[in-house]
């Protein structure tokens, strides 16, 4: 775990690549799209996950895992889950519940969030990318920081297929944090 404390003004932010936080969650439904790319380069699999807070109590946590597969096209998949445990460890203000899983309320953000955001790069992987980590509290999380932690999720996802350093995953960070609160 990479723990990012000055990206700004009362802006924190963990990030995990390959070993992702465990929770326990079941899934209820899959949300899905497809989405063409141009080609299907070689990549490595991954998974990471990010979690945010951004004063005055916006918090999210949202994993990744990508899968390579030699098609021209994406999978988008959400795995809407049971809220099964509580997360004490976490970045939300101490009067915050936090639950772990993917909320039915985020998802579709979420989804819509990807296909924008795959949407103005010029390079799409090809395979799975399922979103299969998730947090959220009972007051500090709504649809903007979801939007803002896949907007992060997936260009860290773009970014990281080598080694990546501690400064550019600030500047990756740090970039999509600092935007408006609706842009991704």
């Amino acid at each position: 775990m990479i723990k990012i404390d000055n990206i700004g003004n009362l802006k924190k932010c963990r990030i995990w690549l390959e070993e992702l936080p465990s929770t326990k969650c079941k899934v209820i439904e899959v949300l899905s799209s497809i989405l063409e790319t141009s080609n299907s380069m070689n990549r490595n699999n991954q998974s990471i996950a990010v979690e945010l807070f951004v004063a005055p109590r916006y918090y999210a946590l949202l994993g990744i895992e990508y899968i390579y597969k030699g098609t021209n096209n994406l999978e988008i998949c959400i795995n809407i889950t049971e809220d099964t445990e509580k997360i004490t460890d976490s970045l939300a203000l101490p009067s915050d519940n936090v639950h772990s899983g993917i909320s039915n309320e985020y998802a579709q953000t979420i989804l819509n969030a990807s296909i924008k955001v795959f949407g103005n790069l010029n390079n799409v992987p090809s395979g799975v990318l399922t979103f299969n980590i998730g947090g959220y509290g009972d007051y500090g999380s709504n649809q903007v920081i979801f939007a803002k932690a896949t907007s992060i999720l997936i260009r860290l996802l773009v970014g990281t297929q080598g080694n990546i350093d501690l400064e550019e995953l600030k500047n990756i960070v740090r970039n999509e944090l600092d935007k408006t609160l609706t842009d991704i």
